[in-house]
């Protein structure tokens, strides 16, 4: 086999587009296509970058005959939907259980003495939920490979998580009920359909 025939075969066990992986090295779409045709070959750095996108050695990537078919399917390789689509979801739940820390705060200050046992149980419950939600968040990072894009991706972050505090505290403050979920649920979205894809390479591959 090839290195282009290699390349293409890579790029499509991971069902990754030739535009993907144009902008992930920084080339042409065209370029990509000439390598997998054979008609033109990566530079070395070009290669080492293949080699990382693809999460593979280099040595796995520019010598295909070392490594036997049977071998290389055994191998679970990464489907970047489906780590796109985890991200999207643990913001998501981020979302929807940071809003119902603010309403069992709300239950809990104007409810009943009798009643204030049951809603600090609640607080208390959807308060776990909420930090695993934003534990998974934070493991979400690890599925870049860039480490400067890792770093930038974690402040972006940091940043978007601060935001949606101010915006529960100012609910909680103001008890702004359905309004404020409104707004958390506004910042989510943004957040996904633009920040992540714009600023933090998060894109849904084809």
């Amino acid at each position: 086999m090839s290195l282009g025939e290699n390349i293409k075969k890579k790029r499509e066990e991971l069902k990754l587009s030739q535009e993907y992986v144009a902008e992930k090295l920084g080339v042409s779409r065209q370029a990509v296509s000439k390598w997998e045709t054979g008609q033109s070959e990566p530079t070395a750095n070009n290669l080492v970058e293949l080699a990382n996108v693809f999460e593979i050695g280099l040595s796995e990537l520019v010598e295909p005959n070392k490594y036997p078919s049977e071998k290389i399917l055994e191998k679970k390789k990464p489907n970047p939907i489906l780590r796109a689509n985890l991200t999207r979801i643990a913001i998501t739940m981020q979302a929807a259980f940071l809003f119902a820390v603010t309403q069992a705060i709300y239950q809990f200050r104007h409810a009943d003495y009798q009643n204030k046992k049951l809603y600090r149980g609640e607080f208390f419950f959807v308060l776990v939920l909420l930090l695993l939600a934003s534990i998974w968040m934070s493991a979400n990072h690890l599925y870049e490979t860039d480490v400067i894009q890792r770093r930038k991706n974690v402040k972006i972050e940091l940043i978007y998580c601060c935001v949606q505090a101010g915006i529960a505290l100012l609910t909680i403050r103001f008890e702004m009920g359905l309004v404020g979920m409104v707004i958390i649920i506004a910042a989510a979205i943004f957040y996904l359909l633009y920040i992540n894809p714009k600023f933090m390479n998060r894109k849904l591959t084809k």
